[in-house]
């Protein structure tokens, strides 16, 4: 027996114990089920033979390896189930019936078509809950539409918004409306199995990428609805708050953010034009704002005429929050971003090591904890199934007849 002392016990995860059937595809969904897959569930991605479509968007790992795919996707397992060969029913169920969990995020009709709605699933399991993930909503006029972020977020407000006054909109750099609905629905399974838990009984809870969107909105809804006097985008700047915005010092860009009217008067002293601190034009929030025009192009100029170094030390000296504009790199490699560890590196064992984004919940007691890898496709169907009580010749079975 070795005298050795056994290291410390693995920490057991928020969700430890419980299972998860993934259905998902593309970002939101897949992400989504990642991070409760970080917290310690039992993710099991559900894909048809082949896999998932997204597994070869680009092929920046290798050929037909997509770097977008292995981003979103760690902390699972994965199987294969053709859900339109009717072998694969009596599979399906006995997922269902094993699992706490089911995620789907096709449209309506078509979860309809092939049984993988609420009422189906939950006559097998009710404890289950039982998470949606759609672009519009489950009823409505768009609900039977296609939807992806780009259109979620031109019909959400969020593009108008985005983007200089006097150019077209923008989509924002980042799918903002498919990752937003992976951290809402992480919020929903967790809401929804605190109720299974507490009352005995699942139930099901939906998601969709518009209510997200337009959830973000909030600090413009409310005013918009007040004045009805709708707001527009303001480039680099905020359509309420002024000076809160891009300002392009000599050498490069930097953001000046005067969230409130304790920040003017030192912005005025680190400028060098005290004298505006009492001008009835900039002496407040709102009339900064209705001055906007003759405030902007004026602090515009005095930013371009220094460096950004040398304007963010003056800045951060008179205590204005301030910084300058990182390309993506830079934003990466940036010493708090370093000492938050906000990056983890998976390995793969044909690929090697690659780089995704750790989870950005911190728990001191039971972090979550990004593991595995990319799975390929199918390479745990036979050890999931055997753990759900198939035979090795059921299996082999299943697979011969295509239903796997």
């Amino acid at each position: 027996m070795s005298s050795e002392s056994p290291g410390p016990a693995p920490v057991r995860g928020v969700l430890d114990g419980i299972r998860v059937l993934d259905f998902t595809q593309v970002l939101a969904g897949p992400y989504g089920t990642s991070l409760l897959g970080d917290f310690g569930a039992d993710v099991i991605k559900v894909e048809p033979p082949g896999g998932e479509p997204f597994r070869s968007i680009d092929n920046l790992i290798a050929p037909g390896e997509s770097g977008y795919y292995y981003g979103i996707n760690r902390s699972k397992r994965a199987i294969t189930l053709n859900l339109k060969h009717p072998s694969a029913r009596p599979v399906l169920e006995r997922l269902v019936a094993g699992s706490d969990v089911v995620a789907v995020s096709f449209r309506p009709s078509a979860v309809a078509k092939i049984g993988l709605d609420h009422a189906s699933l939950s006559a097998i399991n009710p404890r289950l809950v039982y998470c949606s993930l759609t672009a519009f909503g489950e009823t409505g006029p768009l609900a039977a539409e296609p939807g992806m972020d780009i259109v979620v977020q031109a019909l959400s407000g969020v593009m108008a918004l985005t983007g200089d006054p006097d150019r077209p909109p923008v989509k924002t750099g980042p799918s903002i409306a498919d990752v937003t609905g992976a951290f809402l629905m992480v919020t929903a399974v967790l809401a929804g199995l605190r109720v299974r838990d507490r009352d005995g009984v699942g139930q099901h809870v939906s998601v969709n990428l518009l209510d997200g969107q337009v959830a973000m909105l909030a600090n413009f809804i409310t005013p918009y609805f007040r004045t009805h006097e709708p707001i527009r985008r303001a480039g680099g700047g905020h359509p309420q708050v002024v000076p809160y915005q891009v300002f392009e010092a000599a050498d490069g860009s930097m953001v000046v953010a005067c969230l409130n009217d304790t920040f003017w008067a030192p912005l005025c002293r680190a400028i060098g034009h005290e004298e505006l601190i009492d001008d009835p034009r900039f002496a407040t929030n709102p009339v900064r704002a209705a001055h906007r025009a003759e405030l902007v192009p004026f602090l515009e100029t005095i930013f371009a005429a220094g460096t950004r170094d040398v304007w963010l030390d003056r800045l951060r000296r008179h205590g204005m929050p301030c910084a300058p504009v990182f390309e993506l790199e830079e934003a990466l490699s940036q010493p708090q971003v370093v000492h938050n560890e906000s990056l983890t590196e998976l390995k793969h064992p044909v690929h090697g090591a690659y780089v995704v984004p750790n989870n950005p919940i911190r728990m001191s007691a039971t972090p979550p904890q990004p593991h595995g890898c990319v799975p390929a496709v199918g390479e745990h169907t036979r050890e999931v199934l055997s753990e759900f009580g198939f035979t090795q010749a059921e299996v082999q079975d299943l697979e011969a007849s295509g239903a796997l």
